[in-house]
């Protein structure tokens, strides 16, 4: 299973105190729309960002689920997210004034009523904000949200003593299912991938994790602009049986973000496959990748222990960023 990637505010999270400020340029937030990706991709990119908040894709495939909504000031994008009880912002991207934009961040916070914070920054967002607003903000490591990063490297190969015991599971893979094959996800695998979706979305009924919830909407959605989005999967089949499918696209400069990733587990050792002939697949076809992105574990235990197993290059950690009234 693969994560989501938005950073939605966190349990345990302490409170920020009310905001208060008179300064701030009026901002005129709308629904993040698909043509959208012109612009915004671009900028996204330019801030060389190996996090999954980095790609368009993240914000227009969950964004909606989170309430999100964008607003353009002076060459920046700010992204809130207003759900239920909850209002946050995401790091305002771009090349234009920081602080102006931060300004009127808080501005729109206090004309809302909300506390104003900051979800999913980074550590380079971090020492810009800190440049910027030099002990303005006070900042809490939030451990559930830090995006798993590994080498294309080392997913592909398996190379090594920690990696053994995937490599055994890919070569049981090989040796129970002779029949087996790698594609490059296309248009013609959608029927089937969403079948292998519903069956296990049947197959785990009993999860009720947010997240996951929306996951099936999520992977409808990216199918049907599978093109636009510049998305790139590759699927796993066994006979003429599509057992395993994942997809994703490419963030900062030289990483991958593996936005999902379904296998029916039925197929033993199906999602260490579809995970190394995916990883091959990608090495081959970009020369310049150099790391992976698997995203976050959103606390779960299962989950995290799973990522931790193919033992990541290093943890992109993810910060809070909550305005601290009394610096």
């Amino acid at each position: 299973m693969q994560s989501t990637a938005l950073h939605h505010i966190p349990t345990g999270t302490h409170a920020c105190p009310p905001v208060i400020c008179t300064v701030g340029t009026n901002l005129k937030f709308r629904r993040l729309e698909l043509m959208d990706r012109e612009w915004l991709a671009p900028l996204l990119k330019d801030a060389d960002s190996l996090s999954a908040d980095g790609c368009f894709g993240t914000l227009y495939l969950w964004g909606e689920g989170y309430g999100l909504q964008i607003a353009r000031l002076n060459g920046r994008v700010v992204l809130r997210y207003a759900k239920g009880k909850d209002m946050f912002y995401g790091y305002p991207v771009g090349r234009g004034d920081l602080r102006q934009a931060i300004q009127a961040m808080r501005s729109d916070a206090e004309k809302n009523g909300w506390p104003f914070r900051l979800a999913g920054v980074t550590e380079a967002q971090q020492k810009k904000l800190q440049t910027a607003f030099p002990g303005q903000f006070q900042y809490s490591e939030d451990r559930n949200t830090s995006d798993y990063i590994y080498t294309v490297t080392s997913l592909a190969s398996l190379a090594g003593k920690k990696l053994h015991a995937k490599r055994n599971y890919c070569n049981r893979f090989v040796q129970n299912y002779p029949d087996w094959h790698f594609e490059p996800l296309t248009p013609a695998h959608f029927a089937a991938c969403r079948k292998l979706l519903n069956g296990w979305e049947d197959a785990h009924e009993t999860v009720v994790n947010r997240e996951q919830s929306f996951e099936e909407g999520a992977i409808v959605k990216a199918f049907d602009a599978y093109g636009t989005l510049a998305l790139d999967g590759g699927v796993l089949y066994v006979g003429r049986e599509l057992v395993a499918f994942t997809f994703g696209e490419r963030t900062g400069g030289n990483g991958f973000d593996v936005r999902f990733e379904k296998a029916n587990t039925d197929f033993d050792g199906s999602y260490a496959m579809i995970n190394r002939e995916f990883s091959c697949y990608l090495q081959e076809k970009y020369p310049d990748l150099q790391y992976m992105n698997r995203e976050e574990d959103m606390g779960l235990e299962n989950l995290r222990k799973a990522k931790l197993s193919y033992r990541p290059e290093f943890l992109l950690t993810k910060y809070n960023a909550c305005w601290n009234i009394e610096a």
